[in-house]
């Protein structure tokens, strides 16, 4: 599993990663590969995905000027749209209120 998270944070960013792709690097199936993550883990091998990208993504917002949707593709989301309801939904707010520090 920590040759897996360190493959994920490698290639976060790549649009085309999953969970057979990561299951491959590891030389395990990928049912059996998802069985052990989520019970070694406690999420699911998505949920932990989105959650090394909204990192990521917190550090681009807070350390750049780049624009919601230039740092959707830098994360690894094709859709500007999808990161930002899929930001929201994770971290309660949207980006730019997360840039700006409005935590309401």
């Amino acid at each position: 599993l920590e040759k897996a998270k360190d493959y994920i944070k490698k290639h976060y960013q790549d649009d085309d990663i999953s969970l057979n792709v990561v299951a491959a690097s590891v030389n395990i199936s990928p049912n059996h590969f998802s069985t052990i993550f989520s019970q070694e883990l406690g999420i699911t091998f998505i949920e932990y995905l989105t959650m090394v990208r909204m990192d990521a993504a917190k550090g681009f917002l807070l350390s750049s000027e780049k624009r919601s949707s230039e740092i959707a593709y830098l994360v690894g989301y094709k859709d500007p749209h999808y990161f930002s309801y899929l930001f929201k939904k994770t971290q309660g707010i949207t980006p730019k209120m997360f840039r700006s520090g409005d935590k309401t």
